[in-house]
């Protein structure tokens, strides 16, 4: 387990972070497509082997258990072939993790609500990381992007 992963934003605080593959394939077996972004929520992708995680939109049902938030755009293998497949992984600490455009205003000391892209809003699907529940401590706009701060134990 890695434990130097620096920082994206200052508002963040990573306290464990950990090196996960991202699958080329989504669960449903189309080759290519899993895509994931940057400060998203990502689950066990296990139809790909150990230690391969990726956002819902590659999984045939919505995730309740996510590993944690990927801290950097994972292209898919179809447009960057060559590009070496790891994601790092925050799994502890205070995370940035991106809203959704179109959802409404996340209430704080809420349960983390995600979507398929793996973005955070108001009505998705509440999830859990190694058995504990990441609450919604902050509403956070970087650069005109909003993004909420979510505490892990």
């Amino acid at each position: 387990m890695a434990t130097n992963a620096g920082p994206v934003y200052g508002r963040q605080y990573i306290r464990y972070a950990e090196t996960w593959e991202a699958p080329t394939d989504t669960q449903a077996g189309v080759i290519g497509t899993v895509e994931i972004g940057e400060l998203r929520a990502v689950s066990y992708a296990t139809w790909a082997g150990p230690n391969y995680a990726a956002a819902g939109d590659a999984f045939s049902a919505p995730p309740t258990t996510i590993v944690g938030i990927n801290q950097a755009y994972m292209p898919t293998a179809l447009a960057q072939p060559y590009t070496a497949r790891q994601l790092t992984v925050a799994t502890s600490g205070l995370l940035l993790i991106e809203v959704d455009p179109a959802s409404a205003a996340i209430a704080l000391a809420s349960q983390l609500e995600i979507n398929l892209l793996g973005q955070a809003t108001a009505t998705g699907t509440a999830v859990t990381i190694d058995g504990t529940t990441p609450l919604v401590r902050e509403n956070v706009d970087i650069g005109g992007r909003n993004l909420v701060l979510v505490s892990f134990a």
